[in-house]
C-alpha cells in the first residue's frame, strides 16, 4: 500500500489513536511551537480551514514515538 492517501483531521487522529481530541490538538500545537522532540508530521492539506494529515504518516509517527501500539 505504498503511497496510500488517507486524509485525517485531529478528530480522526484522536479516535484512531484512542486519545481525546484535546490530546491530539496539543500534539499539533506543541509540534508547531517546536516543543516536542519528535514533532508530528506537517499537515499535508487544509480542509474547511483545518489542517489535515495523511494517516500513514501520522501512524508511523505515533508508532515511532510510543503513541500507538
Amino acid at each position: 500500500m505504498a503511497n496510500r492517501i488517507e486524509p485525517v483531521g485531529l478528530v480522526e487522529i484522536a479516535a484512531r489513536l484512542g486519545v481525546k481530541r484535546g490530546t491530539a490538538n496539543m500534539w499539533h500545537y506543541r509540534s508547531t511551537r517546536g516543543e516536542l522532540p519528535h514533532p508530528m508530521p506537517e499537515p499535508q492539506w487544509t480542509v474547511s480551514g483545518q489542517p489535515a494529515w495523511n494517516w500513514p504518516a501520522v501512524q508511523r509517527w505515533a508508532k515511532s514515538t510510543g503513541r500507538a501500539a
